[in-house]
């Protein structure tokens, strides 16, 4: 059997055993998926065809770029695809997942142009809370800093004006979460190997597809967050690169701004899709640029995935790095939240030790 299909078939029962109990129609077509695969024939070598020569970094890549291209193209044709009422209907109904539904489903040739030519950016824009609480804590709420915004792994630029949206998260005790919401900002710039356009419908439809069906409040979330992209004056500034090129980037940046401003450089859930090699260099990279930058005039926030913790609902956390004034960096793990934020567990120590390395002006 060839690679990729025994990888798709190894990541599909991973995925199907980290998100048990969610998306049961998923889990549905996965099961139908498996069968047709083990099986061989048209199916498998459709999966060997359209993933030829590509790479996956993590093992939910391969099944939600599976479950994604699906579910676009029943989004496009409506009512009419064999699978819209688990893929399409604002409640998605497991039980309609049959083997001969999938089969039709997996007849589109659009399909595997999906699964061939595009990549899972789900664009969740509650993860935008890596930047803008920490906004608030240096000072840049009522426009008090400059602040120049840059998004490494961007997709179409969503978290950019997030401050736009409304405040959906809360803290430890249940109470609102204190984050910038009225900022100076001098620059929106998003950086992305295959930045998309909200102007494209079929790029909208696409992030759509991304968002797991039945989950309606993260669709509504998307919705409202293309129309603030568009809406917004001046419009954030999408480029093509790789994480990369970001370090020198941020470095001219930093010059464009007055001395009292902030350059906030962020990333959410970007790790798993760097190879080991890529994702030290980013490292060694972005801490070169934050040593050579002057204290107080950088910071550089991280939402990313740390397995292992004791609570499953908080598996990620916000982390925080800042030049020290020595030519050196100082990390930080601000606080713990889920793989879509709604709550932030707060350190208040961790918190305290950012606001000493980066005084407000």
């Amino acid at each position: 059997m060839a690679a990729q299909v025994d990888g798709l078939m190894a990541d599909a029962r991973l995925w199907q055993a980290a998100v048990r109990g969610r998306a049961p129609a998923y889990h549905r077509i996965l099961d139908q998926v498996l069968e047709l695969l083990a099986e061989g024939g048209a199916v498998a070598e459709q999966v060997d065809a359209a993933w030829r020569g590509r790479s996956f970094s993590i093992f939910y890549e391969r099944p939600l770029l599976l479950l994604a291209s699906i579910r676009f193209d029943a989004l496009g044709r409506g009512e009419g695809h064999p699978l819209w009422g688990a893929l399409g209907a604002a409640e998605p109904d497991a039980t309609s997942v049959t083997r001969e539904a999938v089969m039709a489903a997996l007849a589109s040739e659009s399909l595997w142009r999906s699964m061939r030519d595009r990549f899972v950016q789900t664009n969740d824009t509650s993860r935008a809370v890596a930047w803008l609480w920490p906004a608030r804590l240096a000072g840049c709420d009522g426009a008090e800093r400059p602040l120049a915004l840059v998004e490494l792994g961007t997709a179409a630029g969503l978290n950019l004006v997030a401050d736009a949206l409304p405040n959906v998260w809360t803290d430890a005790a249940g109470g609102p979460l204190a984050v910038a919401t009225s900022l100076d900002t001098r620059l929106r710039l998003g950086i992305d190997l295959r930045p998309l356009d909200v102007d494209d419908e079929d790029a909208v439809r696409w992030l759509r597809a991304c968002v797991w069906a039945g989950e309606t409040e993260r669709l509504a979330r998307l919705d409202v967050a293309v129309s603030a992209f568009r809406s917004s004056e001046p419009r954030p500034v999408l480029e093509a690169g790789n994480v990369g090129e970001a370090p020198a980037r941020l470095a001219h940046v930093v010059d464009e701004l007055p001395r009292d401003g902030l350059v906030i450089a962020f990333q959410t859930i970007v790790r798993d899709y760097l190879d080991r090699t890529t994702s030290a260099a980013y490292e060694r990279g972005m801490r070169e640029w934050l040593g050579a930058t002057p204290r107080g005039r950088a910071l550089w926030l991280e939402l990313e995935i740390v397995p292992g913790g004791d609570d499953p609902a908080r598996l990620a956390v916000i982390r925080a790095h800042a030049p020290d004034g020595s030519g050196g960096v100082a990390s930080f793990v601000l606080g713990r939240t889920g793989y879509h934020p709604v709550d932030v567990v707060a350190d208040a120590r961790a918190v305290s030790a950012l606001c000493q390395v980066l005084p407000r002006p």
